[in-house]
């Protein structure tokens, strides 16, 4: 990981914290355990690039590293590659760490080492086999690997992000056995799309236009397969247009229901503020919300919110060296 693209993503993710501290808004006490982050896409030394990202979640890695998530359009994407599915080995060299080995901490970055090094030895054009782990069964595909550039969008603008479809719903992937239902719904905006469908707070989406978002039995109360299905869903939302109708099947009560919600401009959604969600810990979600654009600008006292963000940056210094459990190719 370049030294560069740690750096932004520690400010970026300090800089939100800080702005949610300084709005006093609630944010919920994480778990003490291990951090997982929020990177662009690191390409391997000869800036070859899937559009994957990985990482290891406990005693399911002898099956493999996780895929936790996958890059709309992306070369992996492409392949048919998606969050939860786990990667075997590449190229022939194995991801899979022994029985005795799985959920020791100290293993828990080996294998996601591993698979760096191999991106490491090849460049964009080559053809990287990759053995999957996916619906009970290994499978084998092939991926062509394509430069950062190539992979990497273009920076979206403010004007951009207001623009984008959304459906007026937070998210959390706590690691809870109930995830097999579905990815846990923690709030919905008012009077926004879903809440017009009838989507509620504790209601859990077990799919989006197809696509399963329950987490396997199997895997049941891995905090990081939550995750990825939390990111699987956010994938299919990025796919959707203004005006295009989700169909949702949400489990409430015990019951499941099909809902048809219509996505809106993220602009025209009431809410008071920016959601930002991230992971602390291997079965912790945080949701933070900051104000938005104009309420931000018309807070007093700057210096102080600036002492703020400095007060958070020295805090999760502390726990930067952990974030080498994920990597990202």
């Amino acid at each position: 990981m370049h030294r560069a693209t740690l750096s932004a993503v520690f400010t970026a993710t300090v800089f939100i914290r800080a702005l949610a501290l300084a709005a006093q808004s609630p944010v919920p006490a994480p778990r003490p355990a291990a951090m997982s982050s929020f990177m662009d896409h690191a390409p391997g030394q000869n800036g070859a690039m899937l559009g994957i990202t990985t990482g290891s979640s406990g005693k399911r890695d002898t099956l493999g590293v996780l895929v936790e998530s996958v890059s709309t359009g992306s070369p992996a994407d492409k392949a048919g590659i998606e969050e939860g599915n786990r990667i075997a080995a590449i190229n022939g060299v194995s991801l899979k760490l022994a029985r005795e080995d799985a959920d020791e901490p100290d293993m828990s970055g080996v294998m996601t080492n591993r698979l760096s090094r191999e991106m490491r030895k090849a460049k964009p054009g080559d053809e990287i086999t990759l053995q999957l782990w996916t619906g009970g069964a290994y499978k084998t595909v092939k991926v062509k690997a394509v430069s950062a550039d190539d992979l990497l969008p273009a920076r979206h603008t403010m004007a951009d992000m207001a623009e984008r479809a959304v459906l007026g719903l937070s998210l959390s992937a706590t690691g809870s056995k109930r995830d097999t239902a579905g990815v846990f719904v923690s709030s919905v905006t008012e009077d926004g799309p879903a809440e017009k469908a009838g989507i509620g707070e504790g209601d859990r989406i077990a799919s989006i236009n197809g696509v399963d978002l329950r987490v396997p039995r199997e895997d049941m109360g891995d905090g990081s397969v939550s995750g990825a299905r939390v990111q699987r869903l956010q994938r299919e939302v990025h796919k959707l247009k203004v005006g295009q109708i989700a169909d949702l099947v949400v489990v409430s009560g015990g019951r499941s229901r099909t809902v048809k919600v219509t996505a809106v401009k993220a602009k025209d959604l009431p809410h008071s503020g920016n959601s930002y969600m991230f992971r602390i810990g291997d079965d912790a979600t945080t949701l933070i919300r900051t104000p938005s654009a104009p309420e931000w600008m018309a807070m007093p006292e700057m210096q102080k919110t600036m002492e703020r963000v400095r007060s958070q940056m020295q805090r999760i210094k502390v726990e930067l060296p952990r974030i080498s459990r994920r990597v990202i190719i």
